[in-house]
């Protein structure tokens, strides 16, 4: 088969092949065979049509074709000549005066290869599907072994999908999987397409024209497995529809002792088989024929705690949980026991019960004894029982004293919920005992509670201790305009204003200030001058629009004023 090349370096320079599509690309032998001149011609116009410059391009390849008509170049300069009237939207003449002659003069060229896929393009490009369709036939019937051939015949395919055409689709998936040769090129289509045609044969009740298309891709426990997973999928497909429920039961039938009788021959996966043939027995809604071979698992391979969580998840989707419970009360790995059985109280809202074996688990495992806790806590919460929460959260910071702050934060946020700020804010000290060097971030806590009590001039001395500027002097702003300061908030704001981004929002809360202070030609100064100074911000915006709202004002936005 002819290589076609992705670039080829010319003894006068390189061609930017790159921006050539492979069906646009030189072949390398035609090049090799190719005298300087005539390399240098192609050179001229292939560089015309990578720029775009079409109509120049053309003639250039009409130049090769007159100079050098018997040139080894000529098919393909032919075949660029019909790629250059495509990208002039003349898609009529390539196909006639182009393409068709590559193929009439040298029909054994590797370009009339490449022409016959070019013309289904062109079809294709014209909306003209089953011309299109026809030259990919053509293609695929003079040259099946190439592997535009491959490309022509995934087109068709796709045409007879969109269409449901099953007899097309059907010829063309049998050639890709009984027929074409499996090359590195054509392996993963054909793969695909045997799959493809298995599953069209298996939902039309062949099953056995399924396992042949398989059987050319697997063979042994690998085409067992596809076999049977390709069969459960048509099982489940079958049972989607009334009509074939009974053919799907079926089929299931014959899944459930195909692999009894699997189990007897490849003893070493028996255990497994068995579970699959529950299983289908659960995906045909045979509960209770799944629960038997449960029980028939247990006493051929012998119980394990695998086994009973599958049966008390089986126990549990019948709603029987009671019998659910005794099965995790067997687990031989008693925890995993015990936490199966706390989540099942937690699901049925039974608190207390979950409560009490997590306890038990302290017992047991200690060395676990924070998971527990944090369980334990979690249920506290949920009832809400804030104080027993808390008792828990304490209790694993004796476990865990490296984790302190954490657990700390936590009970602080328990106090919050319960609007019990002194205890949260003394919550907070001790944290501050604890981890000073983040001594702000917790202050700037605590004066958020006593905001939340209104007591401003609490907050005021705690953001006034935090390095946070300029949001702790907005909040102390904030603060004394509660209690009537206006001047001292003023003093904040005026100090904020020294940082350019900060500036407008101060200036703009200064405005409001002086309005709250009843100085109602301070304020609209203010105001206009939050206009002035800051035209293109947000804040300017909302002081244009509060004059005007408030005091019917109009003031252009913009300008400067010297200060």
């Amino acid at each position: 088969m002819p290589t076609v090349i992705l670039s080829l370096v010319l003894a006068l320079g390189s061609f930017a092949t790159a921006a050539l599509s492979t069906l646009q690309q030189i072949d390398v032998k035609t090049f090799e065979k190719m005298r300087e001149v005539e390399r240098y011609q192609i050179k001229i116009a292939e560089k015309h049509f990578l720029k775009g410059s079409f109509k120049i391009a053309l003639a250039e390849y009409e130049k090769f074709l007159t100079l050098y008509e018997k040139s080894a170049g000529a098919p393909y300069a032919q075949l660029m000549w019909s790629h250059t009237m495509m990208k002039l939207k003349k898609p009529k003449t390539a196909l006639r005066e182009g393409f068709q002659s590559v193929i009439d003069y040298w029909p054994e060229s590797l370009e009339a290869t490449i022409a016959s896929y070019c013309m289904g393009d062109a079809y294709r490009t014209m909306g003209e599907i089953k011309d299109a369709q026809k030259s990919f036939r053509f293609l695929i019937k003079e040259y099946p072994g190439h592997e535009l051939a491959m490309r022509a015949r995934q087109d068709l395919l796709y045409y007879a999908r969109l269409h449901e055409d099953m007899e097309e689709r059907l010829t063309l998936l049998n050639e890709l999987t009984f027929s074409v040769e499996r090359t590195e090129n054509s392996r993963d289509d054909c793969v695909k397409a045997c799959h493809e045609l298995a599953e069209l044969h298996c939902f039309a009740q062949k099953l056995e024209q399924g396992k042949k298309a398989l059987s050319t891709t697997y063979s042994g426990t690998k085409l067992f497995e596809q076999v049977y997973s390709l069969s459960v999928k048509t099982m489940k497909h079958l049972l989607g529809d009334q009509k074939t429920r009974i053919a799907a039961l079926k089929l299931g039938d014959q899944l459930i002792m195909t692999l009894r009788n699997e189990a007897t021959v490849r003893t070493e996966l028996a255990s497994q088989f068995f579970y699959q043939a529950a299983d289908l027995n659960t995906t045909l809604g045979r509960h209770s024929e799944t629960m038997k071979i449960y029980r028939e698992i247990g006493e051929r391979f012998g119980m394990n705690d695998s086994l009973r969580e599958t049966m008390a998840q089986w126990y549990k989707s019948r709603d029987r949980r009671n019998e659910a419970r005794k099965i995790y009360g067997e687990f031989e790995d008693q925890l995993a026991g015990l936490k199966n059985l706390a989540a099942m109280s937690l699901e049925e809202k039974k608190i207390a019960a979950a409560i009490i074996i997590y306890r038990k688990l302290i017992k047991i495992d200690g060395n676990n004894s924070v998971e527990y806790l944090l369980n334990i806590a979690s249920c506290y919460e949920s009832k809400p029982d804030w104080e027993k929460a808390i008792a828990c959260y304490r209790e694993i910071i004796k476990i865990d004293k490296d984790s302190s702050v954490k657990y700390l934060l936590t009970i602080a946020g328990c106090y919050k919920t319960q609007s019990n700020w002194e205890k949260a804010i003394a919550c907070y000290r001790e944290i501050i005992e604890i981890d000073g060097d983040n001594s702000g971030e917790y202050l700037w806590f605590i004066a958020g509670c006593y905001e939340t009590q209104s007591d401003w001039k609490k907050a005021i001395a705690c953001y006034r201790q935090i390095d946070r500027f300029p949001a702790n002097y907005f909040a102390m702003a904030n603060c004394h305009r509660k209690i009537e300061e206006h001047q001292e908030a003023i003093t904040l704001y005026n100090q904020i204003k020294i940082l350019e981004k900060s500036a407008p929002e101060a200036s703009l809360q200064i405005g409001y200030t002086y309005e709250e202070a009843k100085d109602k030609e301070k304020a609209i100064r203010t105001f206009q001058l939050t206009c002035k100074r800051y035209p293109k911000s947000g804040q300017a915006s909302k002081a244009h629009s509060h004059l005007q709202n408030k005091y019917k004002i109009n003031v252009t936005l913009g300008g400067t004023e010297e200060e």
